[in-house]
């Protein structure tokens, strides 16, 4: 599993060491919270982190206002769990049994 697909799985995503150094604000932690979780919601736990990084570029920035390196790859504790909360949240609502799988990755 690629970085990506790690920071995906708690968070989302890859970034330049840039972007790495700027926080997100809460919209945008919500932002890749719903956004993963549709995903998921919409392909399944095991297609969405098969995907390739390129592929998941493309798609989180023709789907969101958000650029995917905006993403940090190393977020602190409580970015970490808002985003993990929101989107667990998120997957709770709208596909349960896509929860399960998220919860056994």
């Amino acid at each position: 599993m690629t970085v990506m697909r790690h920071l995906l799985t708690l968070l989302l995503v890859s970034a330049s060491a840039e972007a790495a150094v700027h926080a997100t604000n809460k919209d945008q932690q919500s932002t890749i919270a719903r956004w993963t979780g549709e995903k998921i919601c919409e392909m399944g736990v095991d297609a969405f982190y098969a995907l390739p990084d390129p592929e998941l570029k493309i798609m989180y920035e023709q789907d969101t206002s958000m650029l995917y390196e905006d993403i940090p790859t190393a977020p602190n504790d409580q970015v970490k769990a808002r985003i993990t909360g929101q989107l667990m949240g998120y997957l709770m609502a709208a596909c349960p049994q896509q929860l399960e799988n998220y919860k056994n990755r």
